[in-house]
């Protein structure tokens, strides 16, 4: 009875994963089908969230980021993008790093820890989803962005099943024991032939001429920063004594659940682009 009864407890969880994971990537396409300014505020969103998960984990280790300072950053930072289209993201990076520094030594209890856990809600996620922008506006088109989304959405997928069904050895135990080398493998190569069926399509769609080489690449290397974004993620969430980074979506956990992994995919797909494909 006990083995039954966890029985249908995953198999209820997994088609909790299965319906929300669903509705998610509905709710993305319709995002990226409205696009404009409705597509630029689900980014902004996305951040903003991420970033309040990262301060609350840290919270519950003890830290006492400045969340507001970070918040500041973030929707300042993306203003000017949207305004200048990236042509001084640098520049103000490092102003809104100081900005944001400015703001925590204001406050004499503030702990130097502190500050740089205020800074990394900043670049992680905040920065790293400006490559969203920047991958859309290559082209003016989604397709490049649809690549980046079509690797990280195989990977997951596809790794999580065969590490279901196949898993053995174990990928790395001391942060995310639930990996496994085979889901790994397996993960890498659905990123791979997913990438390059899903870019054959967009070619059709985008009358684009992108030979099937790079789709691959991307799929390789989406496939498996993907997975170190993964580690990454959960590594952080091993040191802050948390299982996942919220509740905010059933059967997945937090926002940066979902987009640990598109974090660092974006930035490669997008100096992928820029070095093979512009």
């Amino acid at each position: 009875m006990r083995r039954g009864g966890l029985g249908l407890e995953k198999m209820s969880e997994l088609k909790t994963r299965i319906l929300f994971g669903g509705i998610g990537v509905l709710l993305l396409i319709l995002m990226l089908w409205i696009g404009g300014w409705v597509f630029d505020l689900f980014l902004v969103a996305i951040a903003l969230i991420g970033a309040r998960e990262i301060y609350s984990a840290f919270g519950k280790k003890g830290y006492v980021p400045q969340g507001r300072a970070g918040y500041l950053m973030i929707v300042i930072f993306y203003l000017q993008h949207l305004h200048w289209s990236g042509k001084y993201d640098f520049v103000f990076t490092m102003a809104m790093v100081i900005f944001s520094l400015s703001l925590c030594v204001w406050k004499k209890d503030v702990h130097p820890n502190d500050m740089a856990v205020t800074v990394l809600g900043f670049f992680y996620p905040g920065i790293a989803m400006v490559f969203a922008f920047l991958l859309r506006d290559f082209t003016h088109e989604n397709y490049l962005l649809i690549l980046a989304l079509a690797s990280t959405f195989a990977t997951d997928t596809v790794a999580y099943f065969v590490g279901r069904k196949f898993g053995r050895k174990k990928l790395c135990p001391s942060i995310s024991p639930g990996k496994t080398v085979e889901g790994s493998a397996g993960g890498l190569a659905g990123s791979v032939l997913f990438v390059i069926l899903t870019g054959i399509v967009l070619n059709m769609v985008y009358h684009s001429h992108i030979a099937w080489i790079h789709f691959a690449a991307i799929g390789l290397l989406g496939g498996s920063v993907s997975q170190i974004g993964d580690l990454t993620a959960s590594a952080i969430k091993r040191y802050c004594g948390i299982k996942d980074y919220g509740n905010i979506i059933p059967g997945h956990g937090g926002v940066l659940d979902r987009i640990d992994s598109l974090l660092f995919t974006l930035p490669v797909v997008y100096i992928y682009s820029l070095l093979f494909l512009i």
